[in-house]
């Protein structure tokens, strides 16, 4: 749910939610936003019993704390609270928010289980090439074999065709040149 499409009584929903849930249901929140295989709707379906709001309302209330997440990861917190205000959420409630008390502790808590690919202990490659004779070359394209070792013992091995790793690394340059103009026009 995108916060730019929330409709006002969305906001109503989340605003006069009661109270005593409203910090289970961003645990909930923080818990879906996530990224694990496990599936959270027998935890959904227990708060909705627990607490006799429907499941339809448990959902939407879920999506504008998931949306809200998103665009404090995005955006510094003046700009945070100043569009919150613009979407119709109270000061009231912007106080109320997790986010101001412990904004480290939440951005620890979703970056738990995220692969951190900055872990790599050695990095190997090779170009492998057939040179048995001129014509078995034309037809056997010439490969990069890349491998990974992460510090947790996980090795990634990755086979590469020359000519898509040339397309690979020509784009990997564009996008960084991208995002130095970028930075440089900011």
């Amino acid at each position: 749910m995108s916060l730019k499409e929330l409709p006002k009584n969305v906001v109503n929903l989340v605003l006069n939610s009661p109270k005593e849930y409203q910090s289970q249901l961003f645990k909930m929140a923080l818990l879906a936003h996530k990224p694990t295989d496990q599936d959270h709707s027998e935890l959904i379906k227990n708060f909705s019993k627990e607490t006799d709001m429907p499941k339809e309302q448990i959902y939407n209330i879920l999506g504008v704390y998931i949306a809200l997440i998103k665009l404090f990861l995005e955006i510094n917190e003046s700009d945070f609270n100043q569009k919150l205000l613009e979407f119709g959420f109270t000061t009231d409630f912007l106080q109320k928010l997790p986010f101001f008390k412990n904004p480290n502790g939440i951005i620890d808590n979703l970056m738990d289980n995220h692969t951190d690919f900055g872990k790599m202990s050695l990095f190997k490659w090779r170009i492998d090439i057939s040179l048995s004779n001129s014509t078995l070359v034309k037809k056997v394209p010439m490969n990069l074999l890349v491998s990974l070792t992460m510090k947790n013992g996980k090795n990634l091995k990755i086979k590469i065709e020359a000519k898509e790793f040339h397309r690979l690394r020509f784009n990997i340059a564009l996008i960084l040149k991208e995002l130095n103009s970028l930075r440089l026009s900011k």
